[in-house]
């Protein structure tokens, strides 16, 4: 049986479950130790092992945390899907450069960890949506940037509102997408099946 091991020591939420998700679907059977060294991040891993239908183990040792996860024979992971066009309309929108209220620095990183993770998951928007300060996330200097390009790469198209840009004064600092207007977001918002808001 094949055993792999991964050292996620040091890595920001959502790092770590990404990275062990990648290796359990690169494996057809065998045992994945995921080494972690915080408790937020074991938590994450155990929580993606369950998900997955996977048994796993905890082992601490000076303040590591050594995760085994099992995966059996047969066992085949589900493919990458991208955000269907035809039966189901996802579209999301971003009303701030900070993800949640409190501290701003926090929100920042969130804000990065979100995209980050967005890259990863099964179901992409349709298109992402960008208003008020949510637009400076698209304008050079953005720390989401290249997580936005990503997403664009894999089919999602983005937007950013014209009227914000030129309020915040970054008409010229534009770095992805299209220059849109509240009538073709709201058009949007209310054709979706399903609108995510941030």
């Amino acid at each position: 049986m094949q055993t792999k091991t991964i050292d996620n020591r040091g890595l920001n939420c959502p790092e770590p479950v990404i990275r062990t998700k990648k290796a359990l679907d690169e494996m057809t059977a065998g045992s994945l130790i995921s080494l972690v060294d915080n408790e937020i991040a074991k938590e994450n891993v155990l929580r993606l092992a369950k998900s997955l239908g996977l048994d796993a183990n905890v082992n601490e040792k000076d303040k590591l945390f050594y995760i085994e996860i099992s995966k059996g024979p047969g066992a085949t992971p589900e493919p990458m899907k991208q955000s269907s066009q035809t039966d189901h309309h996802l579209t999301m929108l971003v009303q701030t450069d900070e993800f949640g209220q409190g501290d701003a620095e926090l929100g920042r990183v969130l804000m990065k960890s979100f995209f980050h993770a967005l890259n990863e998951n099964d179901e992409l928007p349709r298109e992402i949506w960008f208003v008020n300060s949510g637009v400076r996330l698209t304008c050079q200097g953005s720390a989401v940037l290249e997580r936005l390009q990503a997403l664009e790469k894999q089919g999602v198209q983005i937007f950013s509102c014209g009227t914000c840009l030129d309020f915040y004064g970054l008409n010229d600092q534009l770095a992805i997408g299209e220059v849109t207007n509240m009538f073709s977001i709201v058009e949007c918002l209310t054709k979706a099946d399903k609108v995510i808001t941030i």
